[in-house]
């Protein structure tokens, strides 16, 4: 009888001090895989779609030259076959519906994640597929975020779901799945249609946030638009929260989500905070007359006029992540 080929797996990466951990751990976990190590993603992808042997390759999403998903969309190109596992410091929701809806990924695991945990699920997934298990659309990375969230197409029909918004769902009167599987806001906030549908000489809002209430119970909804690149369609990510549970962003969110600079982040945070505008000028170490001109550029940014509407939507929108 052959000798079974053991299992490959690539760690990419440009921080050395991790692959070298999962060099000292890698063998103790599983002695009877082999492993490659790579700090350059370019001889990371030349070396991996070279080699059929490498089953599964584990990628940091942050590199300098070529980024972790650029090398994902290159690995899928050129090696259908390969398991992809994306890493990454930063709990970026809309990549990771990307890195799974468009790419492929298997798996998206936020750092630090035990590498125990990251091979458990890369040898069930090589288990199954030598079992010739038909392979199930992977949803498990949503359950790795402390936020309901959930994938929309843009008639609201649910495309993934995490276990937290199942939960919230359970619990509230202002959220639920219809009978055809589509997800309902109750009330209806004014302007979702006009956002999932924009008239054709508007550029769509890359983003929108709502404040549900009815009966005392409140709930704040941010709805990201995911462009689909292969077919052309658009896919939602709707992150649900639960107000009493919020708190104000991090800095690096307010950047990603609004494309803030890292002034006007800091002091929108101290907005957020329910600070007054000369108190959290104060607090950022600009002058007042800065402030007031950051808060401008801001409203532009945010798509707001007024602050109590900026606190609004920056309190719907994603809770610190890191």
């Amino acid at each position: 009888m052959a000798e079974k080929t053991p299992v490959r797996i690539a760690f990419v990466d440009d921080d050395e001090h991790l692959l070298s951990s999962h060099r000292r751990n890698f063998a103790r976990l599983r002695p009877a895989w082999d492993a490659a190590y790579f700090n350059d993603p370019y001889k990371a992808r030349d070396a991996i779609s070279a080699d059929s042997g490498i089953h599964a390759a584990v990628l940091d999403i942050h590199m300098p030259g070529m980024s972790g998903l650029e090398l994902a969309a290159e690995l899928r190109r050129l090696r259908s076959d390969l398991i992809i596992v994306m890493l990454t410091g930063y709990a970026d929701l809309q990549s990771a519906l990307l890195a799974v809806n468009e790419l492929g990924v298997f798996r998206f695991y936020p750092k630090p994640t035990n590498l125990q945990t990251i091979l458990e699920g890369l040898e069930s997934e090589i288990e199954a597929r030598q079992g010739h298990v038909e392979e199930s659309l992977p949803t498990d990375f949503l359950d790795l975020f402390e936020l309901g969230v959930v994938a929309v197409d843009d008639a609201m029909t649910i495309l993934h779901m995490n276990a937290q918004a199942a939960e919230l769902m359970r619990g509230s009167s202002l959220v639920k799945s219809g009978s055809q599987g589509k997800l309902i806001l109750e009330p209806t906030p004014d302007g979702l249609a006009a956002f999932l549908h924009p008239p054709s000489n508007m550029t769509p809002r890359p983003h929108q946030s709502y404040a549900i209430e009815r009966d005392g119970e409140k709930l704040s909804v941010l709805i990201r638009r995911v462009p689909k690149k292969t077919d052309g369609k658009t896919t939602f990510m709707v992150i649900l929260v639960d107000p009493a549970q919020q708190k104000p962003p991090a800095i690096d969110d307010l950047m990603d989500l609004f494309g803030l600079t890292r002034s006007e982040a800091k002091l929108t945070q101290k907005l957020a905070e329910g600070l007054a505008l000369d108190q959290a000028a104060e607090l950022v170490g600009i002058s007042h007359s800065s402030a007031r001109t950051y808060l401008k550029t801001i409203f532009s940014k945010t798509g707001v006029n007024r602050q109590p509407q900026l606190m609004k939507t920056v309190l719907s929108s994603i809770p610190s992540l890191r």
